[in-house]
């Protein structure tokens, strides 16, 4: 199963996802949020992950990552654009955009759980789900909706922004032990 740890701001937390046996790790490029990394820290940490884990730029406006794009094996946004990239986030997928994945996602990074919308399952080989998702829920968000993919990020915060490891453990030792 593809799960992705978002929000992460420093190499110390690269390592831990590669040693956890995340699959994926999300750098945040939206200003206003508390995981922000500049342009030039997303290129470092990008780089640093060194292929151990695939790479995703997160925004909610294009403009916001397209000078890392480059780097970044996906990028993640809020808004419909043309790219063989594309993970398009949101409550829905616009009709005719083509995106690889979509992460259904209501939250916004605010870490509160939303009922898991009728029909969500019909996508699941490109669903990756998200949206306050924790070591307490995630197990039977997957037995419910098997999707490709979980995300996580504030449910392995041990404060607003700040990841926890114990908290990534317990994280990925809970989809492993709900994934078929």
């Amino acid at each position: 199963m593809f799960v992705k740890v978002c929000g992460l701001k420093n190499t110390e937390q690269i390592d831990w996802a590669a040693e956890l046996g995340y699959t994926a790790i999300g750098v945040v490029l939206h200003p206003e949020s508390p995981r922000y990394c500049s342009a030039a820290r997303a290129r470092e940490l990008a780089s640093y992950s060194g292929g151990r884990l695939i790479t995703v730029a997160v925004a909610v406006r294009y403009r916001d990552l397209k000078d890392v794009e480059d780097i970044f094996d996906y990028i993640q946004i809020y808004e419909p654009v043309k790219s063989e990239k594309l993970i398009f986030a949101g409550e829905y997928i616009p009709d005719g955009l083509e995106c690889r994945y979509f992460l259904y996602d209501t939250s916004r990074g605010s870490g509160e759980f939303e009922e898991i919308p009728p029909g969500i399952g019909k996508i699941r080989e490109k669903l990756i789900f998200a949206g306050g998702l924790n070591a307490e829920n995630v197990r039977s968000i997957i037995k419910k909706i098997r999707p490709f993919g979980i995300d996580v990020s504030s449910g392995v915060e041990i404060k607003r922004g700040i990841k926890d490891y114990n908290m990534m453990k317990n994280f990925i030792g809970e989809v492993k032990n709900a994934a078929p």
